[in-house]
């Protein structure tokens, strides 16, 4: 760390809520009765802004008590968070803003600071807005054309890949009823959205084994790309899934690991060694960059293993996903809730053929527009600490 600024402070700290548009979605399997989704509903996006004496002004999506921005300030960033090493416990809350921060200082973007190589110019993302929209109709066909809608627009929208919810059965509807529209709506997707496009499922855990090899029977002829979540993670259950995978002739990839986000990475470790877990998913903001950097080094001991952070109800988490898949070998989707903002400046990551392209620009590579902030959050902060 002695090579990096040694006179720089922090002289102000603040944690603001910014409000962004919230895609207009149904329901998961883990939810036990029907919720209409509304169009105008907003997200509650909190960010941490660090303001040092250079003039540096660095931000990103977290959340802290005031107290932890107390003990910050008057430190310098670097011995908050050293790029080697990440964030220490302490200012776990920080560690977003701090790699905004430490880019801008350093005049690099965060992906040169996760690692010395890059690894793909194009990250390729997935629209996760597909769920169940199809119960909030009162015929089976008006739903079926709603799930169909969805489809188109995420082509149209210029995604290679959705995600859709599955385990209607688990709540909602009847448990066979519900799981042979799970496997309609797939099979119509399908349809809709041609060959060349990757279909992605997600139970969230509410599916039985036995389910679960059944919508593979069914949709054998669909060309799943992975199955998320079926149920309840364990060992021998996933192998003899992924027995029943490879005896069906079919590509489809197990996924987890966004439940478990909060429980040490060592978890899936055995599922690693066994060779039964395609893809690893925790939370890119619940587990951070240094937690994911821990966790992708850990897959890379293990052939076959990709990474695909799980991102919902944050339009900066995703950014910051983006900045990480660049740095690592592994990196297999990211995830997209299609969330939009008028105080945040993305235009710097382009969209093109279903991938995105990471800017070289300093820090996240992400603005706040100052006449957005100025009039619609400032004073209206959380807490601000200097």
């Amino acid at each position: 760390m002695s090579d990096y600024p040694q006179d720089i402070k922090i002289t102000k700290i603040e944690q603001v809520t910014l409000k962004v548009d919230k895609p207009e979605i149904g329901v998961n399997s883990r939810i036990k009765e029907m919720i209409y989704p509304e169009p105008n509903w907003k997200w509650d996006e909190p960010i941490i802004r660090i303001h040092t004496s250079d003039g540096t002004v660095g931000w990103g999506a977290g959340r802290a008590d005031a107290e932890v921005g107390a003990r910050a300030l008057n430190q310098n960033p670097f011995d908050l968070l050293d790029p080697t090493t990440g964030v220490s416990d302490e200012f776990r809350g920080l560690e977003n803003a701090l790699w905004d921060t430490i880019g801008v200082i350093l005049g690099k973007p965060v992906y040169q600071l996760i690692s010395d190589q890059s690894y793909a110019e194009w990250l390729p993302a997935y629209d996760s807005t597909i769920y169940f929209n199809d119960l909030i109709y009162d015929t089976k066909e008006a739903g079926l054309k709603r799930i169909a809608d969805d489809a188109k627009k995420s082509v149209e929208s210029g995604f290679r890949a959705c995600k859709m919810k599955i385990g209607r059965g688990c709540y909602l509807m009847e448990h066979q009823e519900g799981l042979q529209r799970d496997i309609d709506v797939v099979k119509l997707t399908r349809q809709i959205v041609g060959e060349d496009f990757d279909i992605l499922v997600d139970a969230n855990n509410g599916y039985t084994y036995d389910e679960t090899v059944a919508f593979l029977n069914e949709t054998s002829d669909v060309g799943v790309f992975w199955i998320e979540e079926m149920f309840e993670e364990e060992v021998g259950a996933y192998r003899n899934l992924q027995g029943v995978i490879k005896e069906q002739g079919l590509s489809a990839l197990i996924a987890d690991g966004e439940t478990r986000t909060r429980q040490p990475i060592e978890f899936f470790e055995p599922f690693f060694q066994a060779g039964v877990l395609d893809v690893i998913q925790h939370d890119i903001r619940g587990l951070g960059i240094t937690g994911w950097r821990r966790l992708a080094e850990m897959t890379q001991q293990y052939d076959g293993v990709k990474c695909a952070p799980h991102n919902w109800g944050s339009l900066l988490g995703f950014y910051l996903s983006l900045q990480f898949g660049k740095a690592i070998p592994n990196f297999l989707y990211g995830e997209v809730a299609t969330l939009t903002s008028d105080v945040v400046d993305t235009s710097g990551y382009i969209f093109k053929d279903g991938a995105f392209s990471v800017p070289d620009t300093p820090g996240l590579g992400l603005t706040l527009n100052q006449r957005v902030y100025a009039e619609q959050y400032a004073g209206q902060e959380d807490w601000q600490i200097e």
